[in-house]
């Protein structure tokens, strides 16, 4: 083992630590006598209960889009429609990162939906779509290989951004700036327009 002097000394220890912190699985340092307790077991036992890994947005090739969301493990849903919004109740599934807890904003896309964002209700995580459009999505839950599972919403393809209108006219150009040649003739000036 060798020993780094100086002024990076201090620097260089530092990011070591830091390195060997990233090796080191938290699960595992929570996990020795002594050690404090893990977020998981603070929560009062969530252990067996689903986490939200990642909700996501995807635009897919045919034009419809897609929201999902990323679980440990399946989990039963409910769905609750209301004006503007739908919302999926997960059961007994809970957010890992709060990180995830930011909604998907997805307002410039071509799909009914505006955003969507997990929210913490109780026991329950609900999924909190708000839409400009009526529409029926297809959910499906789906089993992935490591044993989770993901909560897929789509959505058919249509015409959902709103019209843009075109810019106003740019205002006429001043008469200073106009050629002479390329002025258009009005009532103030008695000269008829020149031609090349």
């Amino acid at each position: 083992m060798w020993v780094r002097r100086g002024a990076g000394a201090g620097l260089f220890a530092l990011l070591a630590v830091g390195l060997l912190a990233a090796l080191v699985p938290m699960r595992a340092v929570a996990q020795e006598p002594g050690a404090r307790p893990t977020k998981q077991a603070a929560r009062g036992g969530r252990t067996n209960s689903s986490g939200a890994i990642m909700p996501g947005f995807e635009t897919l090739a045919d034009g419809s889009t897609r929201l999902f969301v990323e679980l440990s493990q399946p989990v039963t849903y409910s769905a609750k429609a209301g004006r503007g919004a739908i919302t999926y109740v997960l059961k007994g599934a809970h957010v890992d990162r709060r990180n995830n807890y930011n909604p998907l904003v997805t307002v410039h896309f071509n799909t009914p939906v505006t955003s969507a964002r997990l929210a913490p209700h109780g026991k329950d995580l609900w999924f909190v779509i708000a839409l400009r459009a009526n529409v029926d999505p297809t959910v499906t839950m789906d089993s992935s290989k490591d044993g989770g599972a993901i909560l897929r919403i789509e959505f058919p393809k249509g015409v959902y951004l709103p019209k843009v209108s075109a810019p106003p006219p740019s205002p006429a150009a001043p008469a200073d700036d106009v050629a002479p040649g390329d002025r258009p003739a009005s009532s103030e000036t008695s000269e008829p327009p020149s031609r090349p």
